[in-house]
């Protein structure tokens, strides 16, 4: 991979992330390794990981690739298409912390708004990403996976896998609404289901659902 590749990549590093390959290689899905690599042009992003670029951040990839682009304008996107959203320094599992709003941010990483609608089907500014924590969910979602949570959606009014907010503290959990009840489920099969029902409602609450997950590989 040439030199030329490696600056252009570290043009997206810059514009995505603020110069940070660490979180760039989160938000992308990427090991941290893997994306020094590129950056020093000891390695070659795989096609599937430059469409996943594409899908982020409307990248040119022709550009990327070769340098050129429509009209020589360089591939900028204004405030209005991107979203910074959050990471807060929280975790999602059986341990502690709640999502109330006050919580400390960390990192913020900008997404390109018309992915996260055409992709995720979520709009507006009420996302933010926290860190799962323990194998609850596997095989659905792994320890340390960096998860993007919609806000909005504190209603469990169709199944999927939501933050929820209980006096343990924060659980990703599957979610899933009956006629008197709502199931609420641990993909891990080693781990027991429960319900959330009239007698313990009050002790739980729905902080969010969960619409996107990230994991270095």
């Amino acid at each position: 991979m040439s030199s030329a590749f490696s600056r252009r990549f570290l043009e997206l590093v810059e514009q995505f992330a603020g110069g940070n390959k660490r979180q760039f290689a989160e938000l992308t899905g990427k090991s941290s390794s893997h994306i020094y690599r590129i950056c020093r042009g000891l390695g070659r992003p795989s096609m599937a990981y430059l469409e996943h670029l594409y899908g982020l951040f409307s990248v040119d990839l022709n550009w990327l690739l070769t340098g050129e682009r429509a009209h020589d304008n360089p591939v900028r996107h204004s405030s209005d298409d991107l979203l910074l959203v959050p990471k807060l320094d929280v975790e999602a599992s059986a341990g502690f912390g709640s999502i109330n709003g006050a919580e400390e941010v960390t990192e913020q990483f900008a997404l390109n708004k018309r992915w996260l609608s055409s992709q995720l089907g979520v709009h507006g500014e009420h996302l933010a990403f926290v860190t799962v924590r323990g194998d609850s969910m596997l095989p659905t979602l792994h320890h340390g996976d960096m998860v993007l949570v919609d806000l909005s959606q504190q209603q469990a009014g169709r199944e999927g896998i939501y933050v929820l907010h209980t006096q343990d503290g924060l659980m990703a959990k599957r979610l899933k609404q009956k006629s008197d009840h709502l199931e609420v489920i641990s993909d891990n099969q080693e781990y027991p289901n429960w319900q959330i029902n009239h007698d313990n409602a009050e002790q739980h609450a729905v902080a969010g659902r969960i619409v996107w997950c990230g994991r270095s590989l």
